[in-house]
């Protein structure tokens, strides 16, 4: 019986029958354990007959979930999609699962059920399929507990990165009295009293009207267990044994691991607490299940454990048995399994899971050898790697040390070649580099190897981020000479790349062909990562050259491959290069909205996203700019790299420009940083580091070696300057420069901020010239600037919700973001609207139409 349910049914129906039309649609439905999520979707499958092809998988309550789980289950009746979890391939499965929901005429109906408990590598395909789904014939059903995902559950990411226009949400809310009393019609309870005590959740009050007398039971779990307690004691037995089985079991397996159950089963389905589905069998609600597991003591639940746990066939999936091996309290099948389970999930990118696997046998560790030791820290040290945790230098620190004594050469320069990208991840360039040292050191002394080409590669990246050019030539040669003979395809690729970007930045445009060459094979060869690096490392090209269309358009593209392969951590890097070419295009506010969603999402992006962050707050005159631009200065001067102290130089030195507060030290470290610079060849930061310490009265001349328009700048030819970054496309360089010429060119450079929203610069720029008994026009005021057009979708949505009365926690769980993203948006929509407080943000937005 499905009641109060009509509205919600309703908006279902409506959504299949628009599909046509409308596109594909993700429908959230949410709302606490036992609201009736499960019964809401059960009810509408069951009224829409044959009319579309549905596919049901479920998310089970593990100690640590199985990847793909959900997708294991709708494989049972889908070949493609079950050989493709079965080759491990996690890219190849995400587009069977694709193809499952988007490939027929007919219309598709896809459920997931209690997501809150999906593993990563279903996270990933939901978003990768989300995504797309704009042009689906499909509806995707998502159901979840909203107490379950707070705000550092990863489900809230994944339904934050859906296209808003694809999602729908649905919250259930518990029965009114009507509907408790109608549930209750037969029980002799009082509809008031059960009201009280449930807050008409569904299934709470159908557990109260099953119980026995007139008294209302004092939790689920008494009356869950007093009708298990008029069961016979062979159902009752049956119950408990199936209680330590969180997920829907075939019955043979059942009667492999218990024996003959069938009355058992039968006598549990006939009293509501169990359902069986064809061949499967689960309980009614997890919560039932719960419950029963509950009641088992101690003894009990290790003695049903252990059993499973000796039954289950070898080919068991090794999330199960791990699940099982932990309830029985059998430590050493825990060792053994926990770490299959582990290399499993990270086959296929389940790196949350997998983390979650090495860390259940950590308090273990000493029953393992010390090459075991070192071979399991590696490989968890990669997977927090991939998470983005600092965590992982500790753990491959650790496992240095053990290969060092314990393990092949091979094995240690394995480690050894980790821990560099790990280190400079972490702005540790020192350790960084004296690990790549130690590798090729490990390494040579056996002659060619395909890990020594690819030692020579990683070490020739790293020392060109260093700016030691000179260095990485001799390593990118001794890379590809010795990949090409020995196989090596990906030391290859990488030393191309690192080639390619010295051949650009020494002035020979033949450099991106390379880099465009090396994408293209990594693409052929199916190195994923390796082809979104290509990509990124010309888009930084773009950025240390001043080149900003080449900028753009690679950063855009390297977004594009990253997002096509869920490589969330190289997604956010390109969205760092991207950003910063919307800042130098003057489009702000796209630049601010981009920053705002990924800072603090992955260690190496920080640097630039805290760098755009406080130029544009420094540039409009917003609060926040100078905690921005130290926290990017922090974490360059912890990284010594020379590209991050560059870019972060230039900024503070606009800084002391615009208040006027550069200080003998802070010139000097410019100074030298200008000299570094070009030395390493950097000269285009090089060049806007010294401009801006020549406006600032600390650099006489231009230095040997800048970029034409940066010495054309510090020689007083602004016009030509000026004409390089219109040129360019860069209206902000246009306008500073303009702000060294006469007084009609400093007019314009006002026009340029004002259209910029500039407000601080250009209100230097006024004083400046005021100073100077210059009668200076106004600008134009930020309500004729800035109005509705002005806000981001983002924006508008987050406006909305303000009308509606929400805070920002509310705002933040409605929308899926964290707290800090709305407090920001918050911030940029009173800015906009020219409002003070929140209350006269909705005041004016509702005087322009706008709610």
């Amino acid at each position: 019986m499905l009641l109060e349910r009509e509205e919600e049914l309703e908006l279902l129906h409506s959504l299949l029958e628009d599909l046509p039309h409308s596109g594909g649609k993700v429908v959230l439905i949410r709302g606490e354990a036992g609201i009736g999520k499960s019964s809401l979707v059960r009810g509408f499958l069951s009224s829409i007959g044959d009319s579309a092809r549905v596919h049901l998988g479920f998310c089970d309550d593990l100690q640590t979930p199985r990847p793909f789980g959900p997708l294991w289950d709708m494989a049972r009746e889908d070949a493609p999609l079950r050989q493709a979890l079965e080759a491990g391939d996690r890219h190849v499965a995400m587009q069977a699962f694709l193809e499952l929901c988007t490939g027929s005429a007919q219309p598709a109906v896809i459920v997931l059920e209690d997501t809150h408990w999906s593993d990563e590598a279903t996270l990933d395909a939901i978003k990768y399929v989300g995504r797309r789904f704009a042009h689906a014939n499909a509806l995707m059903l998502l159901t979840y507990r909203n107490e379950e995902v707070d705000f550092e559950h990863p489900l809230r990411t994944v339904l934050g990165a859906l296209p808003s226009e694809s999602v729908t949400r649905i919250e259930l809310s518990g029965l009114s009295r009507v509907g408790v009393a109608r549930i209750l019609s037969n029980s002799g309870l009082d509809a008031d009293r059960v009201l009280e005590a449930t807050k008409g959740n569904p299934f709470y009050v159908t557990e109260m009207a099953l119980s026995v007398g007139d008294e209302v039971p004092s939790s689920v779990r008494d009356s869950v267990m007093a009708r298990v307690g008029r069961l016979s004691s062979m159902a009752r037995a049956t119950l408990l044994q199936l209680s330590v089985i969180p997920e829907r079991t075939n019955r043979r397996e059942l009667e492999s691991l218990f024996g003959d159950i069938e009355a058992g089963i039968s006598e549990g389905e006939h009293h509501g607490l169990l359902e069986v589905d064809g061949e499967t069998v689960g309980f009614r609600h997890e919560l039932i299940r719960r419950a029963i597991e509950a009641s088992l003591t101690t003894s009990e639940g290790v003695r049903i454990h252990k059993k499973v746990l000796d039954v289950l066939p070898d080919g068991t999936d090794p999330a199960r048995l791990v699940h099982h091996a932990v309830g029985a309290g059998d430590i050493d099948r825990l060792v053994e399994l926990a770490p299959i389970a582990a290399r499993r999930a990270a086959e296929v990118a389940s790196h949350r899971e997998a983390s979650a696997h090495y860390r259940a046998i950590q308090p273990y560790m000493d029953r393992l050898s010390d090459r075991e030791k070192a071979r399991i820290l590696t490989e968890w040290g990669e997977i927090e790697y991939f998470l983005a945790n600092p965590e992982a230098v500790d753990l491959l620190d650790r496992a240095i040390d053990l290969h060092r004594g314990h393990s092949s050469e091979r094995e240690l320069a394995g480690a050894l070649a980790l821990a560099v990208a790990v280190n400079e991840t972490h702005a540790r360039t020192t350790a960084a580099e004296a690990y790549a040292v130690e590798a090729i050191r490990v390494l040579e002394p056996g002659g060619e190897s395909r890990e020594l080409a690819e030692a020579f590669a990683r070490y020739a990246d790293l020392l060109i981020h260093q700016g030691e050019g000179r260095r990485a030539d001799e390593m990118v040669e001794r890379a590809i000479e010795m990949g090409e003979a020995t196989g090596s395809e990906v030391a290859v690729i990488q030393a191309q790349i690192v080639k390619g970007l010295l051949e650009y930045v020494r002035g020979d445009p033949g450099g991106r062909d390379l880099i465009e060459e090396a994408r293209r094979r990594a693409e052929v060869g199916m190195h994923r990562y390796v082809e979104v690096t290509a990509l990124r490392s010309l888009a930084y090209t773009g950025q240390e050259q001043d080149d900003v269309l080449l900028q753009q358009d690679v950063a855009q593209r390297a977004r594009a491959v990253a997002i096509r392969y869920e490589l969330s951590f190289l997604e956010v890097e390109a969205n760092a290069v991207y950003a910063d070419a919307l800042v130098r295009q003057g489009r702000w506010d796209e630049a601010d909205d981009l920053v705002t969603e990924n800072l603090g999402s992955h260690a190496n992006a920080d640097v630039h996203l805290l760098r755009l962050q406080g130029l544009l707050r420094m540039r409009r005159g917003r609060p926040g700019a100078r905690e921005s631009l130290r926290a990017a200065w922090q974490i360059a001067e912890q990284s010594n790299e020379i590209d991050y102290l560059l870019h972060v130089a230039v900024a503070l030195a606009e800084e002391s420009w615009l208040d006027g507060t550069m200080t003998k030290d802070r010139a000097e470290m410019c100074r030298e940083l200008v000299g570094r610079g070009l030395t390493q060849e950097f000269p285009w930061p090089s060049g806007a580091l010294a401009t801006w310490l020549w406006m600032l009265g600390e650099l006489g001349e231009a230095p040997k070696g800048l970029p034409r328009p940066h010495a054309q700048a510090i020689a007083g030819e602004w016009m030509h300057a000026a004409a390089h970054w219109a040129e360019k496309g860069m209206p902000y360089e246009e306008a500073v420069t303009l702000t060294r010429g006469d007084r009609e060119a400093r007019f314009r450079s006002l026009e340029i901020l004002d259209s910029l929203g500039a407000d601080a610069v250009a209100s230097k720029v006024r004083k400046d010239l005021r100073d100077e008994g210059v009668a200076v026009p106004r600008g134009k005021g930020r309500a004729t600037r800035e109005n509705a057009a002005g806000l981001t979708a983002r924006q508008a949505e987050v406006l909305q919700l303000l009308g509606e009365g929400l805070s920002n926690p509310e705002i933040a769980d409605r929308l899926f973001l964290s707290r800090r993203t709305v407090e920001n948006h918050v911030s940029a929509v009173l800015i906009k609207l020219d409002a003070s407080t929140r209350e006269e943000a909705v005041r004016s937005a509702g005087s322009q139409g706008l709610l």
